[in-house]
């Protein structure tokens, strides 16, 4: 989500769905868990801010019932209709899925709970959206953002092709004004912003093996575009660091991991 000078970095669409959809299996159920930390979701509204897919939309509407709603916000229309459709295909009644950009967001004193998950990294200005999450929420509500460290990024042994892609990102993130290293910012962020009662935590899944350890793969295929159009490298050498990225990936000795992600929540006063 972003506003239509600054763009995304990272391909949307059906594309940049299945991407997340591949994110989303490696992290929902550690999501699920912050989500839940004040107990059941039953009955709860909740707002996800920067949806994406809706697989944390959708995974939460199943758990607060009829009872309550889920509304799910991405500014990219085409993966707002895909995930009308997967709510509509698993009959969900209580999710609904609105193309809107975060810097838009004028809900007040409403959402029980508003969430983010990789969204203010990819903002110019992550600190007017990161008010109006509050604003939409109601006093004593939760705020929660996940977010991430990008150079905590790790593998093992060392990668030639890892680090390229590690450097692509960074810099094609930076030529947007976006913080790709806004993690540990983030506690910060919500003091200035007047969230009570602030805690963190940090986890860093890593993977052998699986579809986890394809994410970097993923995303540097789903970048490449906007890594040719800055002219950061030319198509060729972009297609031979996806091919050593692909080798490395399929050996099993190897290590990837995902970004450090800083997960912070609080509670409006």
């Amino acid at each position: 989500m972003e506003q239509k000078e600054n763009p995304y970095i990272i391909a949307g669409g059906l594309e940049g769905k299945k991407r997340l959809k591949v994110l989303a299996s490696v992290l929902d159920q550690k999501t699920l868990s912050l989500l839940e930390m004040d107990g059941s979701l039953n009955g709860k509204k909740l707002l996800d801010v920067g949806c994406g897919g809706g697989d944390v939309s959708i995974m939460a509407a199943k758990k607060i019932g009829n009872n309550g709603m889920v509304t799910g916000l991405d500014f990219d229309t085409e993966i707002i209709s895909l995930a009308q459709q997967d709510a509509k295909d698993e009959e969900l009644k209580n999710v609904f899925f609105k193309a809107m950009n975060a810097y838009e967001l004028t809900n007040e004193n409403e959402y029980d709970i508003v969430y983010s998950r990789f969204l203010l990294s990819h903002l110019k200005h992550p600190t007017l959206v990161l008010a109006n999450m509050l604003n939409s929420l109601k006093p004593g509500g939760r705020i929660i953002v996940e977010d991430i460290q990008f150079s905590g990024h790790f593998c093992f042994p060392e990668s030639k092709a890892f680090e390229d892609y590690l450097n692509y990102f960074t810099a094609s993130a930076k030529n947007h004004d976006h913080n790709p290293e806004i993690g540990p910012l983030l506690y910060k962020l919500f003091h200035e912003a007047g969230v009570k009662e602030i805690n963190f935590d940090t986890i860093q899944p890593s993977f052998n093996k699986g579809i986890g350890k394809w994410m970097a793969y993923i995303t540097m295929d789903k970048i490449k575009d906007t890594v040719i159009k800055q002219g950061l490298a030319d198509e060729l050498i972009i297609e031979n660091t996806l091919k050593e990225l692909e080798l490395f990936t399929l050996n099993e000795h190897t290590i990837i991991s995902l970004p450090r992600i800083f997960r912070v929540w609080g509670v409006k006063s």
